[in-house]
């Protein structure tokens, strides 16, 4: 069974102490888990969030877009330096929130291209890096899972194939997979097969429809996405990943939405949910 959540980008793009009512909101409007958007390790409230969130009984997740900066595939070797050290400060906060979980854009800075395929190189420096995180979480019990996201965000893991053969080469068991079914609707030619070829090693799933509105928005086929779930025994959690719409012009450029689906970020999360819950039923029963 999937556990169906909210991700804070919802509300926030920057989580901030400002930002702790969404722990609560979230809870109202009937998620089964959190996952918090940590774009900013060093500046996040964890004491904050760890002393809110225990209230409730959601699961925690945490996820990350690294900044450009932060590149473990850069030529420059203070920008790998830098990318471990974002990395160590995440798996500090997924320790302290009691995640299981880091996921996202972590293995790469979000947003860089070098106009070309990716190489040799890149792929030895990447694998150098996943071992060296993988290590430190271990001592939390963390698994890191690699997000393939849209080639226009990186040119280095847009299908679950290449977070697969990144996962194999830096041979390292708590390296998984992190899903996401907006990128998916972009890369995979098959919903399915993409999610029955990780099996065991899928760790976590964004559910955002194909135009990354609320799920039933769009033309993603989530009878299928949750059959093939079904099929692998996933037990993990899927999380409702769309952007404030009260925060467009703020966000556009990060998430390349612009245009709205809701009016309020609990409009999008209610229905979203609802959606997701129906869905659900269908799929595993009462």
């Amino acid at each position: 069974m999937v556990n169906l959540g909210l991700n804070t980008w919802l509300w926030a793009n920057k989580f901030e102490k400002k930002h702790l009512f969404c722990i609560d909101k979230a809870y109202e409007l009937g998620a089964e888990a959190i996952d918090f958007s940590v774009n900013d390790p060093f500046g996040f409230p964890t004491k904050d969030v760890a002393q809110r969130v225990k209230q409730y009984d959601m699961e925690v997740i945490v996820t990350t877009a690294m900044p450009a900066d932060c590149n473990a595939i850069s030529p420059d070797p203070e920008e790998r330096e830098k990318a471990l050290d974002y990395m160590k400060k995440l798996l500090d906060i997924a320790g302290e929130l009691g995640s299981g979980i880091v996921g996202g854009v972590n293995y790469v800075g979000s947003g860089y291209h070098t106009g070309k395929p990716r190489t040799q190189q890149e792929i030895e420096w990447d694998v150098e890096y996943l071992r060296a995180a993988s290590e430190y979480a271990s001592q939390y019990g963390v698994d890191i899972a690699l997000e393939a996201v849209k080639r226009f965000e990186t040119h280095f893991v847009n299908t679950a194939a290449q977070a697969m053969e990144l996962i194999r080469l830096a041979d390292r068991p708590n390296l998984k997979v992190h899903l996401d079914t907006f990128h998916m609707n972009i890369e995979e030619a098959d919903f399915a097969e993409a999610i029955e070829s990780c099996g065991e090693k899928l760790a976590y799933m964004h559910l955002i429809d194909s135009n990354r509105g609320a799920p039933g928005m769009g033309h993603v086929p989530w009878v299928e996405v949750f059959r093939a779930l079904k099929k692998i025994g996933y037990e993990g959690v899927g999380c409702i990943e769309t952007f404030n719409p009260e925060t467009l012009e703020e966000t556009c450029s990060l998430t390349y939405l612009n245009r709205k689906f809701a009016d309020t970020p609990e409009e999008l999360a209610k229905q979203g949910l609802t959606y997701l819950k129906a869905v659900r039923t269908m799929v595993y029963g009462a």
